[in-house]
């Protein structure tokens, strides 16, 4: 499912080796990659409620009212896609398109027909509770051995840095979600993690989660139910992209699955070269609040980079982080969770 390629880049300088994970159940190059240090020392268990009583909570009225949550993006008074209104720098992005300069640009974020679809329904909504408020995301089920992983923005489960705290009420994933249905039903976590980088700098090139989710009311695991994405790190950033995520911000208003087909990479935002970690990714995608934490697939179906906040005054583009060796590890973290 998966296919290797050169290192990627982090400022000017390329990662050594590339890490390739070919399916969820390749368990000895996930110990290889995760060392080992211990699981719980850098994640959190949740203490959910069981899966019956949290789709009872999760009623259509509460999900429609959840609000995209917001990253707080401080360096060079920028902000995130996800903050109404204008402001900001007039431009951000370091163009760098290189192999893939001859695909179709489209910023389109197209309805997705059918959620419930082979490869669609592995997309979903986030929904959890933050200090009272209901909060939203995007997610996507990845193929690993516990079948169990989904994988969203950082900031969908952690406020980023070493000051920041966890969100863990109520959350919950709702693969294939449209108009309040919930087709697949909900998944608890009952284990949130994010890179370290973010954790400790809240840097915007750390922008990567992962939670394990608990079975269905149905007693269905994750992967069974709706299947998993491959996934891939230590790739060249020059990638053609399938954007995925459910938009909530206008002009949009989150009960739709949405995708920008064939996007190729463009080069980098300015501010990536001011923060920690491997440069992010953009392309032409017009993602609004509510789509962070989409997921970004390369090759048919292989998780590469997640969306984590576009520029109020330039809506087209979409930035992701790039998957290097932060990744790999919490990839590593969360597919031995049981």
């Amino acid at each position: 499912m998966m296919a290797e390629g050169p290192g990627a880049h982090r400022g000017l300088a390329a990662f050594a080796l590339p890490f390739i994970v070919a399916t969820a159940l390749a368990s000895g190059a996930v110990g290889a990659i995760t060392g080992t240090a211990a699981i719980a020392s850098s994640s959190v268990a949740t203490a959910s409620a069981s899966p019956s009583q949290l789709r009872q909570f999760w009623t259509p009225a509460r999900m429609k009212r959840a609000k995209p949550m917001e990253v707080q993006v401080s360096s060079g008074g920028l902000l995130p896609f996800a903050r109404p209104g204008g402001g900001g720098e007039t431009s951000h992005l370091i163009s760098e398109m290189a192999s893939s300069a001859g695909a179709e640009v489209s910023s389109t974020f197209d309805v997705v027909a059918d959620p419930t679809a082979t490869e669609a329904s592995r997309n979903g909504v986030i929904f959890f509770e933050d200090r009272g408020g209901l909060a939203r995301c995007s997610g996507t089920s990845v193929n690993a051995r516990n079948f169990s992983v989904v994988f969203t923005a950082a900031h969908c489960i952690h406020s980023g840095s070493r000051w920041g705290r966890w969100y863990r009420g109520r959350w919950v994933f709702v693969p294939g979600y449209r108009y309040g249905q919930l087709p697949f039903g909900v998944f608890p976590a009952k284990w949130l993690d994010t890179t370290q980088l973010w954790r400790r700098t809240g840097s915007e090139n750390g922008d990567v989660g992962a939670a394990v989710v608990m079975r269905n009311e149905r007693g269905e695991r994750l992967a069974d139910a709706v299947g998993g994405a491959g996934i891939a790190w230590g790739l060249k950033a020059d990638q053609v992209f399938d954007v995925h995520g459910y938009p909530a911000g206008p002009p949009f208003d989150g009960e739709t699955q949405r995708l920008c087909a064939g996007t190729p990479f463009l080069g980098h935002d300015v501010s990536s070269f001011i923060w920690d970690g491997p440069l992010n990714l953009a392309v032409d995608c017009n993602v609004t609040g509510g789509a962070s934490g989409g997921g970004w697939t390369i090759r048919g179906g292989v998780l590469n980079s997640v969306t984590n906040y576009g520029h109020p005054e330039d809506q087209a583009t979409d930035f992701g982080a790039y998957f290097g060796k932060e990744v790999a590890r919490l990839y590593g973290r969360a597919a031995r969770v049981r």
